[in-house]
């Protein structure tokens, strides 16, 4: 038991004494410039060497002009920005206690743009109303020759030479209408667009598209028609 209190009693005395040399440690070592404050690098010492400068008699360098006091606002007299019309305000009071009243709107004149020249258009000048620009869509003229077939056996012959799906006809009353090339264009750049009676005759109207020839699986353009023994005439259309 005896030998017991000793230990505890030596360890609290080295305890004791750790915590008084870490203390001494503390107040007697050597303070870092970066993190210590001014006071105690004055008292240091460590900044006796370096130039000092008193900047409550400080002046500006030679060439550089101090910045004033502003002083109080301005009021702008003139202005990039459009006018703005307010009729009911009559008298503008500043901070400072300063009255402004509005000054008189300014009509305004012509934009001059330097030595610029200006040309009108001659029904400009004389209000005649401008023509529609032209088109600049052509027609394309193609020689083109109508083929009538008025039978099976015509019909037959005319599939056996051509490709693609074409109507169905009763040649008792009807007749098919096919349109072929007289030149080097394929056939099927025709296109039938309509076929009316008139005067005596039958007007087909047909138009001529040499887009889009790739995707047409017909190598003819094709009409079923009423059979009747008239004249045919063709008018291309755009």
């Amino acid at each position: 038991m005896k030998q017991k209190i000793i230990f505890i009693a030596s360890l609290l005395l080295a305890v004791l004494v750790g915590m008084a040399l870490m203390r001494a440690w503390d107040i007697h070592r050597p303070v870092p410039i970066d993190n210590a404050p001014t006071e105690a690098l004055l008292e240091t010492g460590v900044w006796e060497d370096v130039p000092q400068v008193d900047l409550q008699q400080a002046t500006e360098p030679e060439g550089v002009q101090a910045v004033g006091d502003p002083g109080e606002a301005q009021l702008a007299t003139e202005s990039q920005l459009a006018p703005i019309h307010m009729p009911e305000i009559q008298t503008v009071i500043s901070r400072t206690g300063k009255t402004y009243e509005p000054q008189e709107e300014k009509s305004a004149g012509p934009v001059v743009l330097g030595d610029a020249q200006y040309n009108t258009a001659p029904a400009a000048e004389k209000n005649i109303p401008a023509q529609e620009p032209k088109s600049s869509i052509v027609m394309i003229a193609a020689p083109v020759e109508p083929l009538l077939i008025k039978t099976t056996e015509e019909y037959k012959a005319f599939k056996r030479r051509a490709r693609g799906s074409y109507p169905v006809a009763n040649f008792a009353s009807e007749q098919v209408l096919v349109l072929e090339s007289s030149s080097n264009l394929p056939d099927k750049v025709f296109e039938i667009q309509d076929v009316q009676e008139q005067d005596g005759k039958l007007v087909v109207t047909y138009r001529v598209s040499v887009f889009g020839l790739d995707k047409k699986t017909n190598t003819h353009s094709a009409r079923v028609i009423k059979k009747k023994d008239l004249p045919l005439e063709l008018k291309q259309v755009l």
